[in-house]
């Protein structure tokens, strides 16, 4: 955090005295050309903290995470400084994801609680590529408004990291923490009104850790003794809860432009953030409301820790269902009142 905190502004003053700003467009909210390469102290700050603090035990475990890490990191800075197609980014995300899968053995293997039916090998790679690719990009997606991004990031690392402490996995937790830390820098900067963006360089980064502790622990709860106090009878249910907003937000701005036969990777101005900007809402309600949001579907998965995701599943499907059907319907009011 420290590291970080100090970093942000010799970068920022950097990036504007080189003009390498984001600018502002029809599609873009922000209306000042803004730094965006807020990534590089949170990369930055994690390798320092885990240089010191992790153990080289940890590190070792850890290590193709790393790689696949810095990969990601240089996708986004590439992103970031000279704009990539969404093909051809989707396409590099595909060689630290496979380095990730093969050489970490980052992988879901079945159905777990809701069936525990053995994937194949080829499906196993084709389901676990699809999840990381989705998840990475759901945060990624997002990050439209000032703030948001990182704070929905926050309460997904705190309840994993937490989790990975309390269950003895050190690696991943130091990992976690040390994300956090650098991410409340970021906030510090990026809350609104934001002196700089979390860019490609960040987000994808984020995203990416986000997606393989999401895998580790839908593996390691699945295999925990039922008597344990950190077990989740609903593993699948009890992940999506952790990045529930940003799932969502990816999964409806998708339908949404399939529906309009339209490009899935193409940016519009469909996000959940989107329509509660034209609901009147600020940056920063709309980032606290989210994230509270996300809270609490982290408290209703630990309420319901020891049902199974038959009967979780659809409680939280519902949840969401109501709660876009409500921001849907409030679109639907404002709107006629304009007219």
């Amino acid at each position: 955090m420290a590291f970080a905190y100090f970093l942000y502004p010799i970068l920022i003053k950097t990036l504007e005295w080189k003009q390498i700003l984001d600018a502002p467009d029809n599609r873009k909210i922000h209306t000042v050309h803004t730094p965006s390469l807020g990534g590089v102290p949170i990369f930055l700050g994690v390798a320092f903290s885990l240089l010191v603090w992790m153990s080289s035990s940890d590190a070792t475990m850890n290590k193709y995470l790393f790689s696949s890490l810095s990969l990601f990191f240089v996708i986004g800075l590439r992103d970031d400084i000279i704009p990539m197609k969404p093909v051809f980014k989707l396409i590099g995300q595909l060689i630290p994801i496979i380095l990730i899968i093969l050489l970490g053995y980052v992988r879901l293997e079945s159905f777990y609680d809701i069936g525990n039916l053995n994937f194949s090998p080829p499906f196993s790679l084709i389901i676990t590529v699809f999840v990381i690719i989705v998840i990475t990009n759901s945060i990624n997606l997002i990050d439209g408004i000032d703030g948001l991004a990182g704070s929905l990031a926050l309460t997904s690392l705190l309840v994993l990291g937490s989790w990975f402490y309390l269950t003895n996995d050190t690696g991943l937790a130091f990992i976690s923490f040390a994300f956090i830390g650098a991410i409340l820098s970021f906030l510090m900067y990026n809350w609104s009104p934001s002196k700089i963006f979390m860019g490609d360089t960040g987000a994808l980064l984020i995203g990416f850790l986000l997606s393989v502790l999401i895998i580790h622990f839908i593996n390691k709860n699945f295999e925990l003794e039922s008597a344990s106090a950190y077990k989740f009878s609903a593993s699948i249910s009890a992940a999506i809860c952790f990045i529930i907003v940003p799932l969502t937000d990816t999964l409806r701005v998708f339908i949404i432009r399939l529906t309009k036969f339209k490009s899935p990777l193409i940016a519009d101005n469909n996000h959940v953030h989107h329509s509660l900007l034209r609901l009147g809402l600020k940056h920063s309600s709309i980032s606290v409301l989210l994230a509270t949001i996300n809270i609490l579907f982290i408290i209703l998965a630990i309420l319901l820790k020891n049902q199974s995701d038959v009967l979780v599943l659809p409680i939280v499907l519902s949840v969401v269902g109501l709660l876009l059907g409500l921001l849907h319907y409030y679109e639907l009011k404002s709107q006629a009142k304009k007219a």
